[in-house]
């Protein structure tokens, strides 16, 4: 089974478009220019030492108090006008209403003679690029806005999160990092949300033990973890082989969330891949008696599982014959849909079940679809076993003129047999002979020849 990690790659970004962007505050004096912590307390048009008083106070407040990037002294708007148009623009760029908010920002990106502004009005303007579909385009206008150099550092290294977030579902992974590593270079602190994203782009560059780093990372610096880096995790560690820690990971977060189809099918697709059919096909079990078995893949993982259990425990036919039941239950629900696939595991079923007669039934549904000879060659060895050697026979041409045996020399020699029974010496001698060319046949294929006085 397939370990199910498709949707990382834009799944943890799907938090982006839900970004708030910053209000600003109307300015109080008549050409004083505030900055947006100023402006947000109502601290403009005080005195100085208020003023700077307020200054401390407000970097005190900064989620970034220690960040190594200096901060723009300027960051104030041009009027209270241009304040209270740049607040409806990015409420509306927060809300999604993106007439209303190109209307509003547009106008100040392109003319506002403050950069602060130009910055901020181009951060809503990226996100609405984003909320639309033009992915490539926000990412442009975000690296504007960072690039002017204009934000307060609280703006400034939640934009650049956004970008790395913009970038991985751009799947441009390497730029994305490249943005992180700046964000902890410049921010001077540590983020989990941070390290989970850059998780994100390590897995999907094949960087798995960086991912598994990362993400470890990020669940050390959080009591609130997101399932969706356990996820990365655990497919950071089916990547390794690593299926053990892969399990224990998987295993802990279906613990917590039972009915969840995707971790069923993740843990069983570990359990499967490390060889531990019994623990797969016991959660598959618990599934279906619980009425989780919805979908053809479960159905079909569950009916190999009996097969491949039933190899080695000794009560083949019993659990075979299990196996014919959940494909049944498919069929007969509609779930599981007639073809190739799905008739032929139920002739293997039946084969291992010692049901000759009705895997043969099986095969024959499924030999009009396939793209090789391999059910038509099974079925030919079953009719021959039961003594049907002329329908064996045409079983075992339609198999070879199908084509795609990994064997074929196997399918000349049973050719060859069948010919013999039904007294063709002749057409049992081409065979062999063909037979004779495959090196797995060929010792078989001459003693069969010599029988027939072939030197």
């Amino acid at each position: 089974m397939k370990f199910e990690s498709r949707w990382l790659v834009c799944g943890m970004c799907s938090a982006l478009a839900l970004a708030l962007l910053p209000a600003v505050s109307v300015a109080q004096t008549a050409g004083e220019q505030c900055s947006d912590m100023q402006m947000l307390q109502n601290k403009c048009g005080q005195q100085k030492s208020k003023q700077s008083k307020q200054s401390k106070q407000s970097n005190a407040k900064t989620k970034y108090p220690n960040a190594t990037r200096k901060q723009p002294s300027n960051l104030g708007v041009s009027s209270s006008s241009e304040a209270k148009t740049l607040n409806e623009g990015l409420a509306a760029a927060n809300s999604g209403d993106s007439a209303t908010a190109l209307k509003d920002l547009q106008p100040i990106a392109d003319s506002s003679k403050s950069a602060y502004a130009k910055a901020l009005a181009t951060l809503g303007l990226a996100q609405i690029k984003y909320r639309g579909g033009d992915t490539k385009g926000a990412i442009a206008l975000q690296k504007q806005a960072l690039d002017s150099n204009a934000l307060d550092n609280d703006s400034y290294f939640q934009g650049l999160e956004t970008l790395a977030q913009m970038y991985i579902a751009d799947e441009d992974y390497s730029d994305a990092l490249t943005t992180l590593s700046t964000w902890n270079k410049e921010s001077g602190t540590q983020s989990a949300d941070v390290y989970a994203i850059q998780g994100n782009a390590y897995y999907r560059l094949q960087k798995y033990p960086e991912a598994v780093a990362a993400i470890q990372k990020a669940k050390s610096l959080t009591d609130k973890p997101q399932p969706s880096w356990d996820q990365i995790e655990m497919a950071s560690y089916f990547a390794m082989d690593k299926y053990d820690d892969a399990a224990k990971l998987a295993e802990a977060a279906l613990a917590k969330d039972p009915n969840n189809s995707t971790l069923l099918q993740n843990v069983v697709a570990i359990y499967v891949n490390s060889h531990h059919y019994n623990k797969a096909l016991a959660l598959l079990q618990r599934a279906r008696a619980n009425g989780q078995i919805t979908n053809a893949q479960d159905y079909m993982a569950m009916a190999k599982l009996y097969n491949n259990v039933g190899q080695g425990s000794g009560n083949l036919k019993a659990d075979a014959m299990q196996a014919v039941g959940v494909l049944q239950e498919g069929m007969s629900k509609g779930i599981v849909k007639p073809g190739y696939d799905s008739y032929k595991l139920l002739g293997d079923s039946y084969a291992n079940a010692g049901e000759f007669q009705k895997a043969i039934d099986a095969y024959e549904k499924a030999a009009p679809d396939a793209k090789t000879g391999v059910v038509d060659f099974n079925r030919g060895v079953m009719l021959d076993d039961l003594g049907r050697h002329a329908e064996a026979r045409a079983a075992f041409k339609q198999a070879i003129a199908k084509g795609g045996l990994k064997h074929e020399g196997q399918a000349y020699l049973a050719l060859g047999n069948t010919e013999l029974a039904l007294k063709d010496k002749s057409a049992a001698r081409a065979a062999y002979e063909q037979a004779k060319q495959d090196p797995e046949t060929s010792a078989a294929a001459q003693r069969m020849l010599k029988q027939l006085g072939h030197k």
